[in-house]
């Protein structure tokens, strides 16, 4: 016989092995084990299945029920009407309509180079000094043309005047030649005188008639010959006239007071006639070009012809200085959804050109606007109210926007309000309509109906 002794560890076994023969002997244990293996999979998919359901069931029912009791808190502000001017802020850019590009008259060289780029200079002084060697021989040369084609003109006038003394003359001796012609016929059918004197008359008053018609001709033709040597003589004269002004040009002088934005010329450097070498700009003619929504823009100029209020500022070194409306809607450039608009300076100040201002337009006072937070409108589309302790969605119009005392900024919108209904203001990424809501801090209204046609407001430009 042996003997085994029982230690704690052969008894948690002992324990372990008796639960696991009841599990193996109950009913349960011996119905799966009579199952085959697919039967066994079926089983376990199905257990699966009732568990999760179980636990969407429960975790649904806990959701709902945090929901009925625990709405979101919101803050809101009462829904008033309010009077505003909105403002439209974009960015325009100076340009300037008077700005000139002078380029060189004539091949030179460059002599001399007075002023440097960003010069302010005054009308008439000298900024370049081309060399005037080559445009003086030029000169030369068309003034010797000029009076080579005058002494042409003298000397047709002059032989034009001999040429109708010379023509009486030859109308004289063609007379005697003919009277002297028919003499000698008398003299030749008497028997008096020779054939042959006879046919020696005949030649020379033949002679003498081909001569009064070339010279008869001439005189005729005069009036055409001398428009012609007239041509000749403006021609040359045009010609010197251009030498001279090109040699005037080599000396290269401000057209007004202005400032230089470009300089090409160096000392030494060859130019040819029509390069450019020099441009500049008149400070005193700037513009501000700005590009508007056609909307905005319409309702700019319509305003402007019915003598409404409308403003434009720039802000130059931090203050806003009045601008004067030029034109509106004088041109859409290609490729921009925007219309142009020019302003200019009212003043007399100067600003460099090319550079970005920012541009405030106001427009008309608007009547009937709701002044929201920021955070109220949501892609720029709605904003919600509430009713029946749910948010609603409200679809809404973008006036403007304002910035009240504090610098708190406000958009100014249009929407289909009951006076006095809450909007809510505090941010939620996920509203919705129909979600349920509490409002704390909406008792007083903050905002009030008052005139805010002086209010500082800007227009979406989206």
């Amino acid at each position: 016989m042996k003997f085994f002794k029982f230690s704690k560890n052969n008894a948690a076994v002992n324990t372990a092995a008796k639960a696991g023969s009841a599990v193996k002997h109950s009913y349960p244990g011996r119905f799966f084990r009579a199952l085959g293996k697919t039967g066994k999979v079926v089983c376990m998919f199905i257990g699966l299945i009732g568990v999760l359901f179980l636990l969407g069931v429960t975790g649904g029912a806990q959701s709902q029920g945090q929901a009925e009791i625990a709405p979101i808190p919101v803050s809101a502000i009462s829904a008033n009407p309010v009077q505003a001017a909105p403002e439209v802020t974009v960015y325009g850019r100076v340009e300037n309509p008077n700005t000139t590009t002078i380029e060189a008259a004539t091949l030179a060289y460059v002599e001399e180079v007075f002023v440097r780029e960003g010069q302010a200079v005054k009308a008439g002084d000298v900024l370049i000094q081309l060399d005037p060697r080559d445009a003086s021989l030029l000169v030369q040369r068309s003034q010797a043309n000029l009076l080579q084609a005058q002494s042409a003109l003298s000397q047709l006038q002059a032989q034009h005047t001999a040429d109708r003394r010379n023509l009486e003359s030859h109308r004289e001796l063609f007379a005697l030649t003919q009277r002297k012609e028919q003499r000698y016929e008398t003299l030749y059918a008497s028997g008096q005188l020779s054939l042959t004197a006879l046919e020696e008359l005949k030649q020379q008053r033949l002679n003498q008639e081909i001569t009064l018609t070339n010279m008869s001709l001439t005189i005729d033709n005069h009036e055409a010959a001398l428009a012609a040597a007239q041509a000749r003589v403006e021609n040359a004269s045009a010609d010197y006239n251009q030498a001279m002004l090109n040699h005037e040009r080599l000396t290269i002088r401000a057209p007004f007071s202005g400032r230089i934005t470009q300089l090409n010329a160096a000392i030494g450097r060859r130019v040819a006639a029509g390069q450019p070498v020099i441009t500049m700009f008149d400070e005193m003619n700037h513009q501000v070009r700005v590009s508007l929504p056609a909307d905005t823009a319409r309702q700019i100029e319509l305003a402007l012809d019915s003598g409404n209020d409308v403003r434009a500022d720039a802000k130059i070194n931090g203050e806003w200085v009045p601008m004067e409306f030029l034109e509106v809607g004088a041109e859409v450039r290609t490729g921009r959804a925007g219309t142009d608009v020019m302003l200019a300076m009212a003043d007399s100040r100067t600003i460099a050109l090319g550079r970005a201002l920012e541009v405030r337009v106001t427009l008309p006072v608007k009547h009937g606007v709701y002044q929201v937070p920021v955070q109220s409108v949501y892609g720029d589309q709605f904003i919600y109210t509430v009713e029946n302790d749910a948010l609603k969605a409200v679809s809404i119009d973008r006036v403007g926007s304002i910035e009240d005392e504090l610098g708190n900024m406000h958009i100014l919108v249009t929407a289909e309000l009951t006076d006095g209904s809450p909007i809510v203001t505090s941010t939620l990424s996920r509203a919705t309509t129909g979600t349920r809501v509490s409002i704390i801090g909406a008792s007083e209204s903050v905002v009030e109906e008052t005139d805010l046609s002086g209010a500082i407001a800007q227009t979406s430009l989206n």
